[in-house]
């Protein structure tokens, strides 16, 4: 008896299931489980921190750049607008940690860091000559956040920028 063109498609499901429903084949011992560290281990040494230092820096980083777009006022130091310290204030603060109110006391009592800055540091400028006049947090990949007086608002800056780079004087942290 002839197969109907109907029942071809059914014919042609049954065999690749036929197929499918075959044993697996045999594929060699079973692999060993992973073993975990219980502890991570630290490793010393001038770019290393601890695991709760990372998360402290990743909360000023996060907490400054949840202020972009917030206006900029000179003095201001809430949502309604904030000046360039005002901003590392309150990152810091949001992070739990309290750093001093102006740029000249903030970089006083910032940590010098030698070489490049990591993802929540503070870098310091001089605009006006050579006195430390502006700051801005360092997110990381050559970026910082900062509240500029130009342009009004609080946003990101490529550090390399041809007019900040010449600026630059030093990054530090407000980390124990």
């Amino acid at each position: 008896m002839p197969y109907s063109h109907r029942a071809l498609p059914l014919l042609g499901a049954a065999l690749i299931l036929a197929g499918c429903a075959g044993s697996p084949e045999p594929r060699g011992p079973a692999p060993e489980p992973l073993k975990v560290d219980p502890e991570p281990q630290v490793v010393e040494g001038p770019m290393s921190y601890a695991p709760e230092a990372e998360l402290k820096r990743s909360e000023v980083v996060l907490a400054a750049l949840g202020h972009l777009d917030t206006p900029y006022r000179y003095g201001g130091t809430d949502a309604n607008g904030l000046d360039c310290s005002a901003l590392v204030q309150r990152a810091y603060r949001e992070a739990g940690q309290d750093v001093p109110r102006t740029t000249g006391e903030q970089a006083a009592a910032a940590v010098q860091r030698d070489g490049d800055p990591s993802p929540g540091d503070v870098v310091f400028f001089a605009i006006n000559g050579n006195q430390i006049d502006h700051v801005g947090v360092y997110v990381g990949e050559g970026r910082f956040v900062h509240a500029p007086s130009s342009r009004g608002q609080v946003r990101i800056e490529e550090l390399d920028n041809p007019y900040w780079a010449p600026r630059t004087r030093f990054a530090g942290h407000f980390f124990d």
